[in-house]
């Protein structure tokens, strides 16, 4: 008894074998092509720049749809793709529009990663059906292979990408942002050469409930990120410039942080780092002055929390590796969780 599912891959075998064999003769191609792409394009297409590739761009989830066929070229005398997708399946798809974009996408990743500085090239494709139901009978637009009442995705595909550039939004706006804004403003200002006086005004002007759990983690959330990512050159100035402009829960929060964490004296290894870096005018001091005071802030947080772990040496970790044992360190209940696979 023969085996359905193999019987129709050797069908379709034999079908994209015979036409795969055909459309390797130049004659044959170029008169489908010229027969069958849109006119725009062969009248823009350079015939003697069309070339097959012999690499196939169909990943393993789109193997049992189609295989395919790639010619590079030049469209009005710039690199471009014409792909041919031959239909495996006997039976439509009604989900064939959203797999033909599907590929369009993986060939313009390895197109990407081949040429990283270059613009991505055009791409036209079209697909070869031969089934049995004929006229095909589902959409070939992409738009309908969405349950979408609101038209969302039509927006989404032909009309420019909704961006937030945090750069072109004013404080002033942002404070009236309850919860959101702080967070964004952090983002805005934390390579400032002097951090201090936007840290204070953050501070000074935050909605949090610090008497909740919720604004209390934010908070700390803030301080650790403000503290390790920004440039605060004279600490003792702004701790005392804190004491004077903000409200005391902020401030009493704050000075607890700083005393739980023992932040000051790590900041000031930090601040040395930075400072003689600078001096020197090298970006390597001032990351090998962060690399210094995280390391010792994560001592002292791993002492906190596992008194009883033996000592481990951090010196000779990245800083990526750095963070991500200060991320776990959050959420792990044994060190050798936080430390695992580093």
């Amino acid at each position: 008894m023969t085996d359905s599912s193999s019987t129709k891959n050797k069908v379709h075998n034999v079908h994209d074998r015979f036409f795969r064999a055909s459309m390797n003769h130049p004659s044959v191609a170029i008169d489908f092509i010229q027969h069958n792409f849109p006119k725009k394009i062969i009248q823009a297409l350079n015939i003697s720049t069309l070339k097959p590739l012999k690499q196939s761009f169909i990943n393993r989830d789109l193997q049992e749809y189609y295989s395919d066929i790639v010619f590079s070229c030049e469209l009005a005398e710039k690199p471009a793709y014409l792909t041919l997708l031959i239909e495996h399946q006997s039976t439509p798809d009604k989900m064939m529009a959203f797999r033909v974009h599907q590929y369009l996408f993986g060939l313009l990743g390895n197109h990407r990663k081949q040429y990283p500085k270059k613009l991505l090239p055009a791409v036209c494709s079209l697909v070869f059906y031969h089934g049995e139901t004929t006229p095909y009978p589902y959409s070939l637009s992409l738009q309908d292979c969405f349950d979408d009442p609101l038209n969302l995705m039509s927006e989404f595909f032909y009309q420019d990408i909704a961006l937030v550039d945090v750069n072109q939004l004013s404080d002033e706006a942002l404070k009236q942002q309850e919860w959101i804004g702080p967070v964004t403003r952090a983002l805005k200002h934390i390579r400032q050469q002097e951090m201090a006086p936007y840290a204070l005004d953050i501070l000074a002007s935050l909605h949090w409930p610090i008497s909740q759990y919720e604004g209390k983690e934010l908070l700390h959330l803030f301080l650790n990120y403000m503290f390790n990512e920004g440039n605060i050159k004279d600490i003792d100035s702004f701790m005392k410039s804190s004491s004077e402009q903000l409200s005391s829960p902020i401030r009493r929060e704050m000075m607890t942080f700083a005393e739980q964490m023992e932040e000051r004296g790590i900041l000031k290894g930090m601040q040395k780092g930075i400072l003689e870096g600078e001096a020197r005018g090298e970006a390597k001091g001032k990351k090998e002055g962060k690399v210094e005071g995280e390391i010792r802030l994560l001592e002292k947080q791993i002492k906190l929390k596992f008194p009883d772990a033996k000592a481990v040496s951090l010196a000779h970790l990245s800083l990526d590796q750095l963070e991500l044992i200060g991320q776990r360190i959050l959420t792990c209940d044994r060190l050798e969780e936080v430390l695992k696979g580093i």
